[in-house]
Protein backbone atom coordinates (compact mmCIF):
# COMPACT_ATOMS: atom_id res chain seq x y z
CA UNK A 1 0.00 0.00 0.00
CA UNK A 2 1.47 3.40 -0.79
CA UNK A 3 2.01 5.98 1.35
CA UNK A 4 0.99 9.69 1.21
CA UNK A 5 4.66 10.47 0.19
CA UNK A 6 5.19 8.02 -2.35
CA UNK A 7 1.51 9.08 -3.57
CA UNK A 8 2.31 12.52 -4.05
CA UNK A 9 5.78 12.02 -5.74
CA UNK A 10 4.33 9.81 -8.07
CA UNK A 11 1.27 12.47 -9.09
CA UNK A 12 4.48 15.04 -9.52
CA UNK A 13 6.25 12.57 -11.60
CA UNK A 14 3.69 11.84 -13.56
CA UNK A 15 3.17 15.73 -14.43
CA UNK A 16 6.07 16.85 -14.93
CA UNK A 17 6.87 14.04 -17.20
CA UNK A 18 4.02 14.54 -19.61
CA UNK A 19 4.67 18.23 -19.36
CA UNK A 20 8.52 18.11 -20.15
CA UNK A 21 7.63 15.34 -22.75
CA UNK A 22 4.95 18.00 -24.33
CA UNK A 23 7.46 21.14 -24.21
CA UNK A 24 10.50 19.51 -25.95
CA UNK A 25 8.99 17.75 -28.76
CA UNK A 26 6.76 20.83 -29.90
CA UNK A 27 9.85 22.93 -29.36
CA UNK A 28 12.25 20.86 -30.89
CA UNK A 29 9.85 19.73 -33.89
CA UNK A 30 9.13 22.76 -34.41
CA UNK A 31 12.03 24.78 -34.76
CA UNK A 32 13.45 21.54 -37.09
CA UNK A 33 10.34 22.42 -39.13
CA UNK A 34 11.03 26.46 -39.84
CA UNK A 35 14.75 25.76 -39.73
CA UNK A 36 15.13 22.56 -42.09
CA UNK A 37 13.92 21.36 -45.46
CA UNK A 38 12.32 18.49 -44.81
CA UNK A 39 12.20 15.93 -47.73
CA UNK A 40 8.53 16.44 -47.83
CA UNK A 41 7.15 19.54 -46.00
CA UNK A 42 3.66 19.46 -46.51
CA UNK A 43 3.61 15.97 -45.00
CA UNK A 44 6.38 16.99 -42.36
CA UNK A 45 4.20 19.81 -41.50
CA UNK A 46 1.23 17.61 -41.12
CA UNK A 47 3.08 14.93 -39.30
CA UNK A 48 4.54 17.55 -36.98
CA UNK A 49 1.18 19.26 -36.34
CA UNK A 50 -0.85 16.50 -35.69
CA UNK A 51 2.12 14.47 -32.91
CA UNK A 52 1.99 18.06 -31.35
CA UNK A 53 -2.06 17.94 -30.91
CA UNK A 54 -1.66 14.59 -29.62
CA UNK A 55 1.35 15.52 -27.22
CA UNK A 56 -1.24 17.80 -26.35
CA UNK A 57 -4.03 15.85 -26.09
CA UNK A 58 -2.46 13.28 -23.93
CA UNK A 59 -0.97 15.27 -21.46
CA UNK A 60 -4.68 15.72 -20.43
CA UNK A 61 -6.03 12.72 -19.97
CA UNK A 62 -2.92 11.17 -18.50
CA UNK A 63 -2.86 14.02 -15.70
CA UNK A 64 -6.86 13.28 -15.12
CA UNK A 65 -6.22 9.06 -14.90
CA UNK A 66 -3.88 6.82 -16.41
CA UNK A 67 -4.96 3.55 -19.02
CA UNK A 68 -3.78 1.87 -20.76
CA UNK A 69 -5.75 1.95 -23.60
CA UNK A 70 -4.65 5.50 -23.59
CA UNK A 71 -0.81 4.45 -23.31
CA UNK A 72 -0.95 1.58 -26.17
CA UNK A 73 -2.62 4.60 -28.65
CA UNK A 74 0.29 6.75 -27.37
CA UNK A 75 2.35 3.98 -28.22
CA UNK A 76 1.00 3.71 -32.15
CA UNK A 77 1.27 7.15 -33.01
CA UNK A 78 5.02 7.60 -31.57
CA UNK A 79 5.96 4.79 -33.14
CA UNK A 80 4.19 5.88 -36.38
CA UNK A 81 6.27 9.14 -36.24
CA UNK A 82 9.13 7.00 -36.01
CA UNK A 83 8.53 5.57 -39.22
CA UNK A 84 7.67 9.01 -40.86
CA UNK A 85 10.99 10.42 -40.80
CA UNK A 86 11.31 9.03 -45.00
CA UNK A 87 9.27 12.71 -44.84
CA UNK A 88 10.11 14.89 -41.87
CA UNK A 89 14.25 14.13 -42.57
CA UNK A 90 16.20 16.53 -43.99
CA UNK A 91 18.06 15.36 -47.25
CA UNK A 92 21.35 15.94 -46.22
CA UNK A 93 20.66 14.84 -42.58
CA UNK A 94 24.19 13.38 -41.57
CA UNK A 95 25.20 10.59 -38.75
CA UNK A 96 26.89 13.62 -36.41
CA UNK A 97 23.51 15.50 -36.70
CA UNK A 98 20.68 15.06 -33.82
CA UNK A 99 16.85 15.25 -35.31
CA UNK A 100 13.92 15.94 -33.94
CA UNK A 101 12.72 12.58 -33.94
CA UNK A 102 15.34 11.12 -31.96
CA UNK A 103 14.84 14.09 -29.56
CA UNK A 104 11.10 12.80 -29.27
CA UNK A 105 11.84 9.24 -29.12
CA UNK A 106 14.44 9.49 -26.37
CA UNK A 107 12.26 12.24 -24.28
CA UNK A 108 9.00 9.88 -24.58
CA UNK A 109 10.50 6.82 -22.95
CA UNK A 110 12.25 8.57 -20.35
CA UNK A 111 8.48 10.00 -19.97
CA UNK A 112 7.39 6.41 -20.27
CA UNK A 113 9.47 4.95 -16.41
CA UNK A 114 7.19 7.81 -14.74
CA UNK A 115 4.05 6.83 -15.96
CA UNK A 116 3.88 3.47 -16.32
CA UNK A 117 4.83 0.22 -15.19
CA UNK A 118 8.76 -1.18 -15.22
CA UNK A 119 6.91 -4.03 -17.91
CA UNK A 120 4.78 -1.32 -19.99
CA UNK A 121 8.36 1.30 -19.77
CA UNK A 122 10.60 -1.77 -21.10
CA UNK A 123 7.64 -2.57 -23.99
CA UNK A 124 7.30 0.81 -24.92
CA UNK A 125 11.28 1.14 -25.05
CA UNK A 126 11.92 -1.55 -26.93
CA UNK A 127 8.73 -1.19 -29.55
CA UNK A 128 9.73 2.85 -29.89
CA UNK A 129 13.47 2.30 -30.30
CA UNK A 130 12.83 -0.25 -33.03
CA UNK A 131 10.46 1.75 -35.24
CA UNK A 132 12.96 5.01 -34.70
CA UNK A 133 15.89 2.68 -35.91
CA UNK A 134 13.90 1.31 -38.87
CA UNK A 135 12.64 4.54 -39.69
CA UNK A 136 16.29 5.55 -40.31
CA UNK A 137 17.01 3.11 -41.99
CA UNK A 138 13.98 3.49 -44.38
CA UNK A 139 14.52 6.95 -44.75
CA UNK A 140 18.32 6.23 -46.14
CA UNK A 141 19.84 8.69 -43.11
CA UNK A 142 22.71 6.49 -42.62
CA UNK A 143 23.17 2.52 -42.74
CA UNK A 144 23.02 0.22 -39.69
CA UNK A 145 26.61 0.84 -38.52
CA UNK A 146 25.44 4.69 -37.33
CA UNK A 147 22.03 4.08 -37.03
CA UNK A 148 22.81 1.49 -34.39
CA UNK A 149 25.05 3.31 -32.12
CA UNK A 150 22.66 6.00 -31.78
CA UNK A 151 19.64 4.61 -31.52
CA UNK A 152 20.98 2.58 -28.74
CA UNK A 153 21.17 5.34 -26.41
CA UNK A 154 17.51 5.76 -26.49
CA UNK A 155 18.03 2.25 -24.30
CA UNK A 156 19.99 3.77 -21.90
CA UNK A 157 18.35 6.44 -21.30
CA UNK A 158 15.31 4.17 -20.48
CA UNK A 159 17.68 2.37 -18.21
CA UNK A 160 18.97 5.86 -16.33
CA UNK A 161 15.26 7.34 -16.53
CA UNK A 162 14.06 3.92 -15.02
CA UNK A 163 16.89 4.06 -11.84
CA UNK A 164 15.72 7.68 -11.12
CA UNK A 165 12.34 6.72 -10.73
CA UNK A 166 13.15 4.30 -8.44
CA UNK A 167 15.48 6.35 -6.84
CA UNK A 168 12.56 8.73 -6.32
CA UNK A 169 10.08 6.24 -5.05
CA UNK A 170 12.47 4.96 -2.70
CA UNK A 171 12.77 8.05 -0.96
CA UNK A 172 9.06 8.75 -0.69
CA UNK A 173 8.40 5.24 0.85
CA UNK A 174 11.57 6.49 2.90
CA UNK A 175 9.29 9.04 3.80
CA UNK A 176 5.80 7.13 4.56
CA UNK A 177 8.23 4.83 6.64
CA UNK A 178 9.35 7.52 8.80
CA UNK A 179 6.14 9.39 9.09
CA UNK A 180 3.99 6.49 10.02
CA UNK A 181 6.78 5.87 12.44
CA UNK A 182 6.64 9.07 14.02
CA UNK A 183 2.89 8.57 13.44
CA UNK A 184 3.32 5.41 16.00
CA UNK A 185 5.18 7.35 18.06
CA UNK A 186 2.62 10.37 18.66
CA UNK A 187 -0.38 7.85 18.90
CA UNK A 188 1.45 6.00 21.60
CA UNK A 189 2.09 9.02 23.48
CA UNK A 190 -1.45 10.64 23.17
CA UNK A 191 -2.76 7.12 24.70
CA UNK A 192 0.19 7.38 27.52
CA UNK A 193 -1.26 11.09 28.20
CA UNK A 194 -5.15 9.95 28.38
CA UNK A 195 -4.14 7.26 30.32
CA UNK A 196 -2.19 9.28 32.70
CA UNK A 197 -4.74 12.41 32.51
CA UNK A 198 -7.29 9.14 33.52
CA UNK A 199 -5.33 8.09 36.31
CA UNK A 200 -4.74 11.19 37.95
CA UNK A 201 -8.86 11.94 37.50
CA UNK A 202 -9.74 8.83 39.44
CA UNK A 203 -7.00 9.64 41.57
CA UNK A 204 -8.55 12.95 42.33
CA UNK A 205 -11.82 11.82 42.57
CA UNK A 206 -10.88 9.10 45.02
CA UNK A 207 -9.22 11.80 47.05
CA UNK A 208 -12.64 14.04 47.04
CA UNK A 209 -14.73 11.69 48.01
CA UNK A 210 -14.11 8.57 49.79
CA UNK A 211 -10.49 9.25 51.03
CA UNK A 212 -11.84 12.80 52.29
CA UNK A 213 -15.11 10.71 54.14
CA UNK A 214 -12.15 8.89 56.25
CA UNK A 215 -9.65 11.15 56.60
CA UNK A 216 -12.41 13.08 58.76
CA UNK A 217 -13.51 9.80 60.34
CA UNK A 218 -9.93 9.41 61.12
CA UNK A 219 -9.50 12.95 62.52
CA UNK A 220 -11.97 12.41 64.85
CA UNK A 221 -15.19 14.84 62.90
CA UNK A 222 -17.51 12.05 63.86
CA UNK A 223 -16.81 10.24 67.14
CA UNK A 224 -20.62 8.04 66.92
CA UNK A 225 -22.21 7.12 64.09
CA UNK A 226 -23.84 9.58 61.96
CA UNK A 227 -26.79 9.44 59.34
CA UNK A 228 -24.40 12.16 57.16
CA UNK A 229 -21.36 9.69 57.18
CA UNK A 230 -23.03 6.71 56.20
CA UNK A 231 -25.14 8.62 53.15
CA UNK A 232 -21.79 10.38 52.10
CA UNK A 233 -19.90 7.20 51.71
CA UNK A 234 -23.14 5.26 49.56
CA UNK A 235 -22.03 9.10 47.49
CA UNK A 236 -18.66 8.39 47.76
CA UNK A 237 -19.19 5.02 46.32
CA UNK A 238 -21.01 5.68 43.90
CA UNK A 239 -18.76 8.51 42.81
CA UNK A 240 -15.55 6.52 42.43
CA UNK A 241 -17.31 3.97 40.50
CA UNK A 242 -18.83 6.51 37.79
CA UNK A 243 -22.48 5.87 38.12
CA UNK A 244 -23.18 9.75 39.53
CA UNK A 245 -21.62 12.47 37.10
CA UNK A 246 -23.27 13.51 34.01
CA UNK A 247 -20.70 12.36 30.70
CA UNK A 248 -21.72 15.20 28.63
CA UNK A 249 -24.45 18.46 27.71
CA UNK A 250 -25.60 21.04 29.61
CA UNK A 251 -25.86 21.28 32.86
CA UNK A 252 -27.29 23.68 35.81
CA UNK A 253 -24.58 24.26 38.34
CA UNK A 254 -26.58 25.27 41.10
CA UNK A 255 -28.20 22.15 41.83
CA UNK A 256 -25.16 19.77 41.48
CA UNK A 257 -23.50 22.12 43.97
CA UNK A 258 -26.22 22.32 46.31
CA UNK A 259 -26.62 18.23 45.84
CA UNK A 260 -23.29 17.44 46.06
CA UNK A 261 -22.32 19.18 49.64
CA UNK A 262 -25.62 18.90 51.35
CA UNK A 263 -24.05 16.10 53.38
CA UNK A 264 -20.87 17.85 54.05
CA UNK A 265 -21.24 18.32 58.47
CA UNK A 266 -21.10 22.30 58.72
CA UNK A 267 -23.51 24.99 58.36
CA UNK A 268 -23.66 26.37 54.53
CA UNK A 269 -24.60 29.76 53.92
CA UNK A 270 -25.43 29.52 50.27
CA UNK A 271 -25.45 32.79 47.80
CA UNK A 272 -26.61 31.58 44.60
CA UNK A 273 -28.18 32.92 41.19
CA UNK A 274 -31.28 31.54 40.04
CA UNK A 275 -29.55 29.15 37.36
CA UNK A 276 -25.60 28.83 35.90
CA UNK A 277 -25.90 26.74 32.49
CA UNK A 278 -22.41 25.18 31.71
CA UNK A 279 -20.46 21.94 30.38
CA UNK A 280 -21.61 19.13 32.16
CA UNK A 281 -17.87 17.90 32.97
CA UNK A 282 -16.84 21.47 34.08
CA UNK A 283 -19.66 21.20 36.57
CA UNK A 284 -18.22 18.29 38.24
CA UNK A 285 -14.75 19.26 38.58
CA UNK A 286 -16.23 22.56 40.01
CA UNK A 287 -18.63 20.43 42.21
CA UNK A 288 -15.77 17.99 43.77
CA UNK A 289 -14.13 21.07 44.24
CA UNK A 290 -16.63 22.77 46.38
CA UNK A 291 -16.71 19.57 48.09
CA UNK A 292 -12.72 19.48 48.37
CA UNK A 293 -12.78 23.01 50.17
CA UNK A 294 -15.48 22.31 52.32
CA UNK A 295 -13.46 18.98 53.48
CA UNK A 296 -10.66 21.36 54.10
CA UNK A 297 -13.20 23.50 56.73
CA UNK A 298 -14.17 20.61 58.91
CA UNK A 299 -10.68 18.96 58.70
CA UNK A 300 -8.75 21.71 59.71
CA UNK A 301 -10.60 25.27 59.96
CA UNK A 302 -11.84 24.37 63.61
CA UNK A 303 -15.65 26.15 62.69
CA UNK A 304 -18.73 24.41 61.67
CA UNK A 305 -20.14 27.23 59.22
CA UNK A 306 -18.71 27.88 55.44
CA UNK A 307 -20.28 30.38 52.94
CA UNK A 308 -20.79 29.07 49.58
CA UNK A 309 -20.99 31.56 46.82
CA UNK A 310 -21.48 31.27 42.67
CA UNK A 311 -21.44 34.05 40.36
CA UNK A 312 -20.73 35.23 36.97
CA UNK A 313 -17.89 37.89 37.07
CA UNK A 314 -17.11 39.09 33.26
CA UNK A 315 -16.93 36.12 31.44
CA UNK A 316 -16.25 34.11 34.40
CA UNK A 317 -18.17 31.06 36.36
CA UNK A 318 -16.90 31.74 39.78
CA UNK A 319 -16.93 29.33 42.97
CA UNK A 320 -16.17 31.10 46.75
CA UNK A 321 -16.05 28.63 49.57
CA UNK A 322 -14.99 30.80 53.12
CA UNK A 323 -14.41 29.79 56.61
CA UNK A 324 -13.53 32.33 58.98
CA UNK A 325 -11.55 29.53 60.68
CA UNK A 326 -7.94 29.16 61.78
CA UNK A 327 -6.45 29.66 58.28
CA UNK A 328 -2.93 29.02 57.17
CA UNK A 329 0.21 29.93 55.07
CA UNK A 330 -0.21 28.57 51.22
CA UNK A 331 3.40 29.46 50.82
CA UNK A 332 4.08 26.21 53.43
CA UNK A 333 1.85 24.07 52.04
CA UNK A 334 2.71 24.32 48.15
CA UNK A 335 3.94 20.96 46.69
CA UNK A 336 2.58 19.09 49.79
CA UNK A 337 0.03 16.60 49.37
CA UNK A 338 -2.49 15.90 47.03
CA UNK A 339 -5.26 18.06 47.93
CA UNK A 340 -5.15 22.25 46.92
CA UNK A 341 -2.57 21.31 44.82
CA UNK A 342 -3.41 18.00 43.04
CA UNK A 343 -7.18 18.12 43.13
CA UNK A 344 -7.83 22.08 43.23
CA UNK A 345 -5.28 23.92 41.31
CA UNK A 346 -4.23 21.23 38.60
CA UNK A 347 -8.05 19.84 38.06
CA UNK A 348 -9.14 23.23 37.31
CA UNK A 349 -6.20 23.92 35.17
CA UNK A 350 -7.14 20.79 32.93
CA UNK A 351 -10.64 22.71 32.54
CA UNK A 352 -9.14 25.75 31.34
CA UNK A 353 -9.95 27.46 34.85
CA UNK A 354 -7.85 28.01 37.46
CA UNK A 355 -7.98 27.51 41.47
CA UNK A 356 -7.07 30.32 43.94
CA UNK A 357 -5.85 30.10 47.82
CA UNK A 358 -6.64 32.91 49.78
CA UNK A 359 -6.13 32.38 53.32
CA UNK A 360 -3.75 33.46 56.53
CA UNK A 361 -3.19 32.29 59.79
CA UNK A 362 -5.88 33.81 62.27
CA UNK A 363 -7.67 35.23 58.81
CA UNK A 364 -10.05 32.25 57.24
CA UNK A 365 -9.73 30.51 54.56
CA UNK A 366 -10.83 31.32 50.85
CA UNK A 367 -11.27 29.11 48.12
CA UNK A 368 -11.53 30.85 44.52
CA UNK A 369 -12.36 28.34 41.62
CA UNK A 370 -12.99 30.65 38.08
CA UNK A 371 -13.79 28.91 34.67
CA UNK A 372 -14.01 31.25 31.67
CA UNK A 373 -17.29 30.48 29.75
CA UNK A 374 -16.69 31.80 26.21
CA UNK A 375 -19.82 31.69 25.42
CA UNK A 376 -20.68 35.06 27.91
Amino acid sequence: MTGPAERELNRLGLFYAVVIRTVVIALSSLTSLFTAEPREPVLAGLVVLGFNAWNVIFAVLMVRRRSHLLLAADLVVVVGVCLAQVWTAAPEMRVDRVSWALVAASIIVVAYQFYASALIGAVATVVILAAYLTGGVVANLQDWTFVVPIGSWIAVEAALGRGLYLLVRHGGRTADRQFARGEHVRREAAVATARRADEREYLAALHDTASATLLMVGAGVASRPETWLAEQATRDLEVISGHTDPADGEVDLVPMLRHVVEHVPLRIGWDLPGAVTMPAVVAVALCRGAREALTNVVRHAGVDAADVAVCRDEGLVVVRVRDQGKGFDPALTAGHGYGVTGSLVERMGRMGGRAVVKSAPGLGTEIVLEWPDERA
